[in-house]
């Protein structure tokens, strides 16, 4: 029963998450192994530079129709994963400049940059599979080692799981 219910709750529920899945489908992505985001990043033309400063994303300085996504090299490698991720999501998302956008667009964009994150580093469809077998209380620290991401975007990314189960009529809290 726990099975089909977790294959019931890896259906995308939002646009975004469609998209990202379908991102993940056209790469051949099907295990947290092969999120790769420095060649995903190249697929689309995206250079990856390391900088000791605030990460963020621009147009290449050099090459037309390019882009680079710039990330803190100070940051741990899970956190740096997720700066790039929240990076190419604007790319793939956005369009214009932020700064001349008004503030409630900017939180927009930042929300969506943030759900795009979240939705290819730790894709529910990857880790509902791997957490059929797991504890409640190991499954967060498991989903970040495995996906190699920060255990707070895990620990939010496991309670998303939860929140959905629970909305299917699963009892998961006590």
């Amino acid at each position: 029963m726990l099975h089909s219910l977790l294959q019931e709750i890896c259906e995308p529920q939002t646009w975004l998450e469609s998209r990202v899945y379908l991102l993940l489908q056209h790469h051949g992505i099907d295990q947290p192994e092969q999120i790769d985001l420095h060649l995903l990043c190249e697929t689309y033309g995206i250079e990856i530079h390391r900088i000791c400063g605030r990460s963020r994303a621009h147009a290449h300085p050099f090459s037309p129709g390019r882009y680079v996504i710039a990330v803190d090299e100070r940051l741990d490698l899970a956190t740096q994963r997720v700066k790039i991720a929240h990076e190419l999501g604007h790319l793939l998302l956005h369009e214009g400049i932020q700064p001349q956008s008004s503030e409630w667009m900017i939180d927009w964009q930042e929300s969506q940059a943030n759900h795009f994150a979240e939705h290819l580093l730790l894709p529910i469809y990857m880790m509902s599979p791997l957490l059929a077998d797991c504890s409640r209380y190991n499954a967060p620290a498991m989903l970040a080692q495995r996906f190699q991401v920060p255990m707070p975007l895990a620990r939010a990314r496991f309670e998303r799981i939860l929140s959905r189960m629970y909305a299917k009529g699963f009892p998961v809290y006590e």
